[in-house]
């Protein structure tokens, strides 16, 4: 019997999801994970979905790196490098996507579990839920982007603790402090994904996709520059069918159907 795939990729809709698919060893990441992470978005982008939900199957997330295999496999220096720098490109595609990214986090998210998480645009977890960056405790180091994502939201002195201290945050605690969207008890987690989600998939993709973008800059841009990237974009709208479609519904007192051109 052929191995089941690291990742499912499902589509419902306007909404697409990527379901990490090692449940067995919950959901742990390897190569071939990372490599279907990045090929779940490549589709989602090719069918142009709207709205991309990252999750895991069974207890977890991700609890990281495979450390059964790391034990197992003897990697070149050359090996290292490319294993790596693969962790490093699946975050950022997902940092980079040019839709919304939505990761569901029930049991634990820890380490590069973490990592994928936080590369989401809205994290959402459930209450009882457990995110950790473990890495200096096991002699390792963070990845994924984590030196910028978690700074950017709960700011460089608290991010650094939560890396060196090696804490645990529950679901409840993650949002109180804005590391992640926000919380929900675990049985509701589901209809909470499939709420934002659609929500999301309601709005016209074109303004989102600038607004994903330009958000991306933030800090590395000057006032002038972002001021400027808005206005072109703004403009760029303004010449899109959908433009004309959410001034139609909103004098028509209807919802707008967006056709993301």
């Amino acid at each position: 019997m052929a191995p089941e795939s690291p990742t499912v990729y499902q589509r419902e809709g306007d909404v697409a999801s990527i379901r990490l698919n090692r449940p067995d060893s919950l959901n742990a990441v390897t190569p071939d994970l990372y490599a279907g992470i990045q090929e779940g978005l490549d589709r989602a982008e090719a069918e142009d979905a709207r709205v991309v939900v990252l999750e895991g199957a069974g207890r977890a997330f991700c609890v990281g790196a495979d450390m059964e295999q790391h034990g197992e496999t003897e990697r070149s220096a050359k090996e290292r490098r490319e294993y790596v720098w693969q962790a490093q490109d699946a975050c950022e595609a997902v940092q980079t996507h040019p839709r919304p990214v939505v990761a569901k986090v029930q049991g634990y998210a820890i380490g590069a579990g973490a990592e994928l998480a936080l590369s989401a645009d809205f994290v959402l977890m459930a209450e009882d839920a457990e995110l950790r960056f473990p890495e200096v405790g096991i002699g390792t180091y963070i990845g994924g982007g984590v030196t910028y994502t978690l700074a950017q939201r709960v700011g460089r002195a608290r991010a650094k603790e939560l890396v060196l201290s090696a804490a645990t945050l529950t679901g409840e605690e993650a949002t109180g402090e804005g590391v992640v969207t926000s919380c929900h008890p675990a049985t509701e987690l589901d209809a909470a994904v499939d709420r934002l989600a659609t929500d999301l998939a309601g709005n016209a993709p074109i303004p989102m996709k600038f607004a994903k973008a330009q958000f991306g800059r933030v800090g590395a841009a000057s006032r002038e520059d972002m001021l400027t990237a808005e206005a072109e974009a703004l403009l760029a709208c303004m010449a899109t069918d959908d433009w004309q479609e959410g001034i139609d519904a909103f004098a028509e007192d209807r919802d707008p159907e967006f056709e993301g051109r």
